[in-house]
């Protein structure tokens, strides 16, 4: 926050310096309005150069707010997932309860029956063998009647053992099955406090981004400020050469006792630049300006990714470059170029636009023709800016 501030005094002083500027043009001459405009310039120059460095400090957030994006979506589908397995694993608990409790009880049935048999074989004592003596058709059978007897008792305690491991078996299952469902409790805890973090500092990061959004606002306004201040000096620069020339040619009649004969014919400018026979026009002397710098290049190479005018350049390179020229910063990407600047209906399109086509830029140098790096055959070239469908004028001065 201390940074936006020092960067908020540094507009603040610039505003002040820009209304000066405005409060004496009205009185300056020629020389001094060339001062003021270099001042202007140099103003414009730290502006663009403090929006460089919002912007970097912007995307840097937009970065991490990215990653914590990412991050806080995969914290809630671990979440998600976890959820779905403690589901699964409180099924697995009450199965597994149930299968305790029925273990539990054959065991406690087959204890009540084993003890009523052994009751029953032993606490008859000799009697009991005497009845199965006497009961007995003979020795064999009697033999065979006391072995069964303790058939009987070993079986029962056979059965016994095993529902004892039955349930001692499901009892350590039950255990295991709880500290698994402990476990994954914990971690779903640990994910929900760090998916509180991240979305604390999700929160924090976007208010900084809000922040330098606000900066960059504020910094592109007084950029803004000062370029229509630049339009407004050159445009008084010319007002005064006007004159200038009107009071030599004036004088130069005077003195020769004529009212312009010799030089009225041969006194127009040649606006067709550099021999092109594409003509720009526009209500903002700014924008013609730009138009008529980006002609300059028809006919240099087309390069992917390049951005020098005279090297080569692909089409978002050609018109950054150009725009960079005036001290206005746009975007490197044409996607990006598209989007950002002020929206203008191609029926208000003037010379120095952006026309965005989607995927490809070009500068609109009115009349219905742009002027743009075109592909690596034709190179930098001019054309019908309807040659395809418009996506958006975008405006930058």
């Amino acid at each position: 926050m201390h940074k936006f501030r020092k960067i908020g005094r540094r507009l603040l002083a610039a505003a002040l310096a820009a209304s000066m500027i405005f409060s004496i043009e009205a009185f300056a001459t020629e020389s001094e309005i060339k001062k003021q405009q270099a001042q202007t310039q140099k103003q414009l120059d730290a502006i663009n150069q403090e929006m460089k460095s919002i912007e970097s400090q912007r995307d840097s957030v937009l970065a991490e707010i990215d990653s914590l994006n990412s991050d806080l979506v995969d914290l809630m589908l671990n979440i998600e997932m976890l959820e779905s397995d403690l589901q699964a694993k409180e099924e697995e608990l009450a199965q597994a309860q149930t299968d305790y409790e029925a273990a539990k009880q054959k065991e406690e049935e087959q204890y009540e029956a084993m003890k009523l048999r052994i009751q029953y074989i032993y606490e008859e004592g000799d009697m009991d063998y005497l009845t199965l003596f006497l009961e007995a058709d003979s020795f064999t059978d009697f033999l065979n009647r006391a072995d069964f007897a303790k058939e009987i008792q070993t079986k029962d305690r056979q059965m016994l053992e095993e529902y004892q491991e039955t349930k001692a078996e499901v009892e350590e299952l039950l255990d295991q099955l709880e500290q698994e469902k402990a476990d994954m409790e914990a971690l779903e805890a640990e994910y929900e406090e760090e998916q509180a973090n991240v979305e604390t500092a999700l929160a924090q990061k976007k208010a900084e981004e809000s922040d330098y959004e606000a900066q960059l606002a504020d910094a592109q306004a007084q950029a803004s400020a000062f370029r229509k201040q630049l339009e407004k000096q050159q445009k008084e620069l010319k007002r005064l050469e006007a004159e200038r020339i009107a009071k030599e040619k004036a004088a130069a009649a005077k003195e020769n006792g004529s009212t312009g004969s010799s030089s009225s014919g041969s006194s127009g400018k040649n606006n067709s630049g550099s021999g092109s026979s594409v003509s720009v026009s526009g209500d903002s002397s700014l924008g013609v300006a730009i138009a008529n710098y980006a002609l300059q290049f028809v006919g240099n190479p087309y390069v992917s990714g390049g951005t020098s005018l005279t090297n080569g350049a692909d089409c978002s390179g050609f018109t950054q470059s150009v725009m960079a020229h005036f001290g206005i910063s746009i975007p490197r990407q044409s996607d990006a170029q598209g989007r950002a600047g002020r929206e203008v209906s191609y029926s208000e399109a003037q010379a120095g636009d952006i026309i965005y086509y989607g995927g490809h830029v070009a500068i609109y140098l009115g009349g219905g023709r742009i002027v743009h790096a075109s592909t690596e055959k034709t190179g930098i070239k001019t054309g019908s800016a309807t040659y395809r469908a418009i996506r958006s004028v975008r405006r930058y001065y």
